[in-house]
């Protein structure tokens, strides 16, 4: 994995000196180049092994570009419809040519994961793919405009004073972050993902949507009947699109990661004449965690060449280290788990993680279907869904309440569920404010419109921070390895969206248009399990009170609604609960990175 930077001076020629000193970043290690085209000056450095980021040739259009293209071809045929066949020997080249015949088209044709930047000498575009896989941030400011991969390459190149963003770690530490939120160093903003940023000399950075979700809605006209045989040509062609010959498939014992193993293993056969290897994590100590049954299971049936390891690393360890490479806290994930787990594979010979990632909100995200087939008065596929859900036993009063939800006010719904109890005010621990927790409320599903409440939850994952899908990548990075996900491709995304409500979610189970389109290429066994993997057991044998003694306890910044004496009490008597352990999870990461000043 590698960078891109981008300087355009507004007042004076292009500033190669200062983008070469953003582009020396002592984690990548290899070669830069650096191109000029009047007042810009963009470059690119690689990592040590690899190279996965170009600038374009010299012209009077120039282009940087990072991350992994999949459909070149695809996209220089749509540049050739309007106009003539691009040449191209790298990416940022096709960049150059797409983008000034297609414009905010070219971006939205594009699939894989990526970052880009391309100027004329006066004006600046930038854009990152669909979900935003790959980062861009930027600072604007009246005499240059700096865009780099990372926070920190932005500061060097702005000469920004390096302080944290204390609004933006505030929102953070209670769940609030929208979308649009800067980064964790103030006067760092961040290219949202699909979107197109656009600069000049005379005018400000704006940003513009390329493509939207919502738009997609229920526009496929797709039936229960043909559904697999659809899903089957679109998941094939994107799980191809991730296979390079030396892939790992990081399997687990559920539904998402098996599947991209069952179309992966005859496709990875037929590319190198060999079994598909699998790496897996075990816990043979803890039985509520571990899947290794369920594994092996798939590996047989599929045929595939299965390694396992039981992880060593936690939650907290090397905190410092990542808040410093990441530039600012990074919430849920286990940086040091996922290099234990890429270090793995590569020690083995691998270079390429495939796995089940987001598929959860891709397929499974059922929440108010009832009430949008209610308020959208698609009486017949109403009546096929009620029976559905009465058969796996929902009451009559539960139909009732599905289908009369969407009329009843949010904030109304959520002070009654407060008054009943209903929002788990457990959730809640003792050193904790409920009344800043409170400030969002517990159901933010109900807030929309009822008519809105279902369409809002199947696109709100791709309006979210991004932060965690960059974090995961610079951890494989670092590693020598890349990451993908199938069910993270465009393609994909573009064809759940578009499914009928009904055909999508024939019942309020879980996953089960999935469990049908799989049968015969994932275990009956898996599609049909009912038993739970819960990693409560791992989670809390593994809370490092040294760590949370480190950064919690006289902490030399405080976040509003913690009590910190409340909080050292109960580190020293080393009682947390999984309540403790969930809000501690980002508070911990927050005074990491706070703990550098």
């Amino acid at each position: 994995m590698g960078a891109i930077a981008a300087i355009l001076s507004k007042s004076g020629p292009a500033d190669a000196d200062s983008l070469r000193r953003m582009l020396d970043i002592r984690h990548y290690g290899g070669d830069c180049a650096i191109r000029t085209c009047g007042s810009c000056a963009l470059g690119v450095v690689n990592g040590r092994d690899t190279t996965d980021s170009w600038v374009s040739a010299d012209g009077p259009w120039v282009a940087a570009f990072t991350g992994k293209l999949d459909n070149p071809d695809e996209v220089a045929d749509a540049a050739a419809n309007r106009g003539s066949r691009p040449v191209f020997t790298n990416p940022a080249d096709l960049v150059v040519a797409a983008f000034k015949t297609l414009r905010d088209e070219a971006p939205r044709r594009m699939r894989g994961l990526f970052a880009a930047v391309v100027t004329n000498g006066t004006e600046v575009w930038c854009f990152r793919d669909h979900l935003g896989w790959r980062a861009l941030h930027y600072n604007d400011g009246p005499r240059r405009f700096v865009l780099g991969s990372e926070p920190k390459q932005v500061v060097a190149g702005a000469g920004l004073s390096r302080e944290p963003d204390m609004e933006m770690l505030h929102d953070l530490m209670y769940g609030r972050l929208p979308g649009d939120h800067p980064a964790a160093l103030k006067g760092v903003q961040r290219v949202l993902q699909a979107s197109i940023l656009t600069v000049s000399a005379s005018a400000q950075a704006t940003q513009r949507r390329y493509w939207r979700p919502a738009d997609l809605l229920e526009t496929l006209p797709i039936t229960a009947n043909d559904a697999a045989e659809r899903f089957a040509d679109v998941f094939e062609k994107a799980v191809q699109r991730t296979l390079t010959g030396a892939d790992v498939v990081s399997l687990s014992g559920g539904i998402d990661s098996p599947a991209v193993a069952g179309f992966a293993a005859p496709l990875f056969r037929e590319l190198t004449g060999r079994r598909l290897p699998a790496l897996s994590t075990v816990y043979p100590e803890y039985p509520r965690v571990d899947e290794s049954r369920y594994i092996e299971l798939v590996a047989k049936y599929l045929d595939m060449d299965l390694r396992t390891f039981t992880p060593s690393a936690g939650p907290w360890d090397n905190l410092d280290h990542w808040v410093t490479v990441l530039d600012g806290p990074i919430p849920t994930l286990s940086l040091d788990e996922i290099t234990e787990y890429n270090q793995r594979a590569h020690q083995l010979g691998h270079r390429n993680v495939i796995g089940g990632d987001i598929a959860e909100v891709v397929f499974n995200l059922n929440r108010h279907l009832i009430g949008h087939l209610v308020t959208r008065r698609r009486w017949n596929a109403l009546a096929t869904v009620s029976r559905n859900v009465r058969a796996q036993g929902t009451t009559l009063p539960q139909l009732a309440m599905f289908m009369t939800t969407p009329f009843i006010p949010g904030r109304f719904a959520n002070w009654y569920l407060h008054l009943r109890g209903r929002d788990f005010p457990g959730r809640v621990p003792d050193w904790l404010s409920a009344t800043k927790v409170n400030e969002m409320p517990f159901r933010t599903d109900l807030l929309p419109p009822g008519p809105d409440r279902w369409a809002t939850i199947q696109v709100r994952p791709y309006d979210g921070t991004t932060l965690t899908l960059e974090a995961n990548e610079m951890a494989a990075m670092l590693c020598g390895m890349s990451t993908r996900s199938p069910f993270g491709d465009v393609d994909v995304i573009e064809f759940f969206l578009g499914m009928p409500a009904e055909v999508k979610f024939p019942d309020m189970g879980s996953k089960t248009l999935m469990r049908r389109m799989l049968r015969g290429r994932v275990p009956n066994e898996i599609l049909d399990r009912k038993d739970k993997t819960v990693f409560t057991d791992w989670m809390m044998a593994h809370i490092n009170y040294d760590a949370l003694r480190k950064y919690l306890v006289n902490p030399t910044t405080r976040m509003d609604g913690v009590d910190y004496e409340k909080l050292a009490e109960r580190i020293e008597r080393r009682d947390f609960n999984l309540v403790d352990y969930s809000w501690a999870n980002d508070l911990v990461r927050i005074h990491a990175f706070l703990s550098q000043w």
